[in-house]
């Protein structure tokens, strides 16, 4: 694998690599295809079979209490609504039979869902029997036909029963069935991650081999070069990769360099004999040496370049030494100067530490008043929130007052219910008593009974109308309160929103005032700055007046100095004097202390001074 280049090198382990991700990403995207899958049949399929079956029980129930209710009517009315109830809860039960006909392919369900077809259409065929006696008003014959349904019914409902629990049984199965496909995927997908994880080490670790390890190899190579070994070794075996082409291009440099390094040093010794006397000669002092020796070449041009030096040094030193006398009579100027320019630049010091200390007292106190804006807009904001936790206390008392009215409407309908039952009741101890007395007095005892439970039941309407009449005033207080709960409300709300304005107000006084504080802190920072630099510029010209005195001496020591250098003819001769810098400074003083002086004599405006204004022309502390 050494010989193939970097880049097939990267393929191949990036391909098998890719290859690996795309094979863990098809196993989890077919485990995922199989969840959804029993998902879907469980949540949709599965379920709606359940309730198919759940309901088809309520509807037997409600079938057989529409039976009782119609052999139990009192009038035509009570029974065409018994009817309609037996009707509807046929077509339903129908309805469903058909839905689960072709769905239930499970061989319980299936059995149960057969055994219930022929128990049903047998109860209801003796059920039409039962109510074509109670529309005659044969209740006896009607009650023995109920009676007698009643074994057939317990049948059809165990049937009903045992559809809906093998369904559940069908359910709960797919569910142990996702569980052990949710295991087995998760114990492959661990041990595919394991496996790429290794195999992703063993490519790393081929590449460092392959790859890391040669250039690390030869960076320590170039770096032995590089400090000047012209003997090192390529640590790297023969390949035809990119490696193997940096080795051969290495070992063609280290050539290269051991070539230019020997010619190098046979032109340094040519070049010694020949500058060294020149060199030796300058350092004695004599400026007139030159190289005479006949060098070609390169080393021509260093020569020319050697003796021109010689000669512009010679010229410099003749220039130093004309320049040093004048050094020496501008040092004093630049002493008194300084001097002065001390004396002012203290002044100017204390100055500005008094600005400074002011300053700070001016930013304390502007910071104090915005940190007592800030708390203000604190304290603002919390009653803001406390007034918006009132309003959410008033909405949620609106939302329990909604609540009382709620439940008194459904107390009300409870309450019509209670009363409507104790009207049956009446009717059916009513229906009681006639039977008693057609059976004479066998049946003394049984009118008795119907007798107490016909008052129990007209005292249980009496009732109910009382507490329905009590409810009902209820309801109105309630009402009434909702309503003043609701303006509660909406007053807080205003409430609320002026000390939203409130807070926007005290906002921005309190940013303002934090605008001036950092302003004020700001130019006291700077005044500080000025008076720190004010401070280095007075040490810097004590420093420059300690400067130009010893400049005066360092001038004679110069002029000595350059008195042992031996000068080409003419190379010391005087330029022309030009004016002192120090003098025209002077000059320019002295104009502007006569301007101020000029000033300060007219009589129409007077300037209190501190003794910074120019009082004499030649006096240095005008400047």
């Amino acid at each position: 694998m050494k010989n193939l280049r970097i880049g097939k090198k990267l393929t191949l382990c990036f391909s098998i690599l890719f290859a690996a991700i795309l094979a863990l990403g098809g196993l989890a995207l077919y485990n995922q295809g199989r969840l959804s899958g029993i998902a879907t049949e469980l949540g949709v399929e599965r379920r709606l079979k359940l309730e198919a079956t759940a309901a088809m029980k309520t509807a037997l129930s409600d079938h057989r209490i529409g039976e009782a209710n119609h052999i139990l009517s009192a009038d035509a009315a009570n029974m065409q609504l018994a009817e309609a109830v037996i009707k509807t809860q046929r077509a339903f039960i129908a309805q469903k039979v058909a839905y689960l006909e072709p769905r239930l392919n499970k061989a319980t369900t299936r059995a149960a869902f057969e055994r219930f077809k022929p128990l049903w259409a047998d109860y209801l065929l003796k059920s039409d029997a039962m109510l074509a006696h109670s529309r005659l008003d044969q209740n006896e014959q009607a009650l023995a036909g109920f009676r007698a349904n009643k074994a057939v019914f317990h049948r059809v409902a165990v049937e009903a029963s045992a559809m809906q629990e093998a369904q559940s049984d069908i359910m709960n199965g797919v569910v142990a069935d996702a569980q052990a496909l949710h295991g087995w995927s998760r114990n492959l997908m661990l041990a595919m991650i394991v496996c790429v994880g290794a195999l992703v080490a063993i490519m790393l670790s081929a590449l460092i081999r392959g790859i890391a390890q040669p250039l690390r190899a030869m960076s320590g190579a170039l770096g032995q070069l590089a400090a000047g070994r012209m003997d090192v070794q390529v640590p790297v075996d023969q390949r035809a990769d990119e490696v193997g082409d940096l080795a051969t291009a290495m070992m063609g440099l280290r050539n290269q360099l051991a070539t230019a390094e020997q010619a190098k040093q046979e032109q340094t010794s040519l070049i010694v004999g020949s500058i060294g006397n020149g060199l030796d000669a300058l350092a004695r002092g004599d400026l007139t040496a030159r190289v005479d020796a006949d060098l070609t070449g390169a080393f021509a041009k260093l020569k020319t370049d050697f003796n021109n030096a010689m000669a512009a040094v010679s010229t410099a030193m003749g220039a130093v030494s004309v320049s040093a006398l004048g050094i020496t009579n501008g040092a004093g100027d630049i002493r008194q100067a300084s001097d002065d320019l001390s004396r002012r630049t203290e002044q100017q010091a204390a100055s500005l530490e008094e600005t400074a200390a002011a300053m700070d007292e001016i930013t304390s106190t502007v910071k104090q008043t915005a940190e007592s804006a800030g708390r203000t807009n604190m304290m603002v904001g919390e009653t803001r929130r406390d007034a918006e936790q009132s309003g959410g206390v008033v909405q949620k008392a609106m939302d329990a007052m909604s609540g009382i009215e709620r439940s008194s409407n459904e107390i009300s309908e409870i309450i019509a219910v209670i009363d409507g039952i104790a009207f049956q009741t009446n009717l059916l101890a009513l229906n009681a008593g006639v039977e008693a007395a057609r059976a004479g007095d066998a049946g003394k005892g049984f009118a008795v009974v119907a007798s107490e439970v016909r008052a129990l039941a007209q005292r249980s309407a009496d009732a109910a109308k009382d507490v329905k009449t009590r409810i009902t005033a209820s309801s109105e207080q309630v009402h009434l309160g909702v309503e003043l709960v609701s303006e509660t409300g909406k007053s807080l709300t205003r409430i609320i929103a002026r000390i939203a304005e409130i807070n926007e107000l005290v906002s921005g006084i309190a940013s303002a005032a934090e605008q001036q504080a950092v302003g004020l802190h700001q130019v006291n920072t700077a005044v500080s700055e000025m008076d720190g630099v004010t401070q280095q510029n007075a040490a810097m010209v004590e420093e420059a007046t300690a400067a130009a005195r010893s400049l005066s001496e360092e001038a004679d020591t110069l002029a000595s100095e350059v008195a042992r250098f031996t000068l080409a003819q003419g190379s010391g001769r005087a330029p022309a004097p030009a004016a002192s810098p120090v003098h025209k400074l002077q000059a320019r003083a002295a104009h502007a202390g006569r301007r101020i002086a000029a000033t300060a004599a007219r009589p129409a405006v007077t300037h209190a001074t501190e003794g910074n204004a120019a009082v004499a022309v030649d006096d240095w502390s005008s400047f």
